[in-house]
C-alpha cells in the first residue's frame, strides 16, 4: 500500500529545527526575492537523490539535488551546489511538504537561494524562488515559467498569489511569457541598483 503523506509546512516546523515563520511562502516581490537571496543562479538539475534522513527520533524522506551552474546572475554560489530539501519518494514511500518543489534531472531553473544558514528551507520563499526554464522546440526560445507551472509574464508577476495553472489560460491574446534572457537581464538590473554606489561606501 502506497504511503503519501501530504504534510503542511506548519506541522514539518513542529517536528523539525529551525523554527522558520510560516509567512515566508506569502509571495514576495521581486526586489525582496533578490534581496533575500544569497545568491541567484541559473541551473541544471544533475540529480535527485530522496534517503532517508532522521531527527530527534523521527525518519523522514529528504531529497539530494546537486546542480550544475550555468550562470551566476547575482552572489558567489559554492561549486558544486546542492540543495538539501525536505520530502521525496523511496520505494512505495513518499513525502510530500507543501510549497517545496520537486526537482528532476535535466531540468532547467532560474533559483533565488539561500545561504548556508538556512539549510532546512534553502529556497528563498519555498517555490517562490523557483522558476522553470523551458525550451519551445519549435524555435528553440528558452521560457520562465512559475513553479506551478504557470508562465511568467513579467518579472513583476513574482508576487501574484500562487496557482493551479488552468487549461486554455493565458494571459492576453498572442501574449507570451517572458524569456529566460530577459528575466535573468532584469534580475540583474534590479541587484545592481540596490548595490551601493562608491560614493555612498
Amino acid at each position: 500500500m502506497l504511503t503519501r503523506p501530504f504534510i503542511r509546512l506548519g506541522l514539518v516546523l513542529a517536528l523539525l529545527p529551525p523554527p522558520i515563520s510560516a509567512t515566508m511562502v506569502d509571495a514576495p516581490d521581486i526586489d525582496s526575492l533578490i534581496s533575500q537571496s544569497d545568491y541567484i543562479v541559473r541551473v541544471v538539475v544533475r540529480s535527485a537523490t530522496p534517503e532517508w534522513r532522521e531527527h530527534a527520533g523521527r525518519r523522514y524522506i529528504g531529497t539530494r539535488v546537486e546542480l550544475e551552474i550555468r550562470d551566476v546572475i547575482k552572489g558567489a554560489p559554492p561549486s558544486p551546489l546542492v540543495l538539501d530539501l525536505i520530502g521525496g519518494r523511496i520505494g512505495q514511500d513518499e513525502l510530500v511538504v507543501e510549497g517545496v518543489p520537486a526537482f528532476h534531472a535535466g531540468d532547467q531553473h532560474v533559483l533565488f537561494v539561500h545561504g548556508e544558514q538556512r539549510k532546512m528551507f534553502p529556497l528563498v520563499a519555498l517555490m517562490h524562488g523557483v522558476y522553470p526554464i523551458i525550451r519551445e522546440g519549435n524555435t528553440g526560445e528558452e521560457f520562465v515559467f512559475r513553479s506551478s507551472g504557470q508562465p511568467l509574464y513579467s518579472a513583476q508577476d513574482v508576487s501574484r498569489p500562487m496557482a493551479e495553472p488552468r487549461v486554455g489560460q493565458q494571459q492576453a491574446p498572442l501574449a507570451r511569457p517572458l524569456t529566460a534572457a530577459a528575466f535573468i537581464r532584469q534580475i540583474r538590473e534590479r541587484a545592481a541598483a540596490k548595490q551601493p554606489s562608491k560614493l555612498e561606501k
